[in-house]
């Protein structure tokens, strides 16, 4: 299974949006029906039910999450980060609840994937 099915998620539940995904999660969302959306980076990302992006160490700046946060509330759906411990950019779960923390976000779920990477539901702070 791959990270999409592995969090449940089929498009038969509403849009999902796949943010600087692997290609391990390209071919998966190719046998869904319809398909899910992709964009390069969050900031070129349209809101979706659900989410899921793949972040970088470079990318948990203020900025940049304060537009996490703008998607995941104008979507109103889940949101969920897959940190991938294969790749040096990927950030620790510390280091990404340290970030979220100072965009107003919170981990809300941590589970882990059948590849070795663990996805972080986020949401508001409340």
């Amino acid at each position: 299974m791959g990270a999409l099915a592995d969090l449940g998620l089929t498009t038969d539940d509403g849009p999902i949006v796949a943010i600087c995904a692997p290609d391990s999660v390209l071919a998966e969302a190719g046998a869904m029906t319809p398909r899910p959306a992709f964009a390069s980076t969050l900031l070129t990302a349209d809101p979706a039910a659900r989410i899921v992006w793949w972040p970088e160490r470079r990318h948990l700046k203020p900025g940049t999450l304060a537009r996490l946060a703008w998607l995941a509330d104008a979507a109103g759906g889940r949101t969920w980060l897959i940190i991938d411990p294969a790749e040096d950019e990927s950030p620790g779960v510390a280091e990404l609840s340290i970030a979220l923390e100072r965009a107003g976000l919170r981990m809300v779920e941590e589970r882990g994937l059948g590849r070795g990477e663990t996805a972080v539901r986020v949401a508001a702070a409340e």
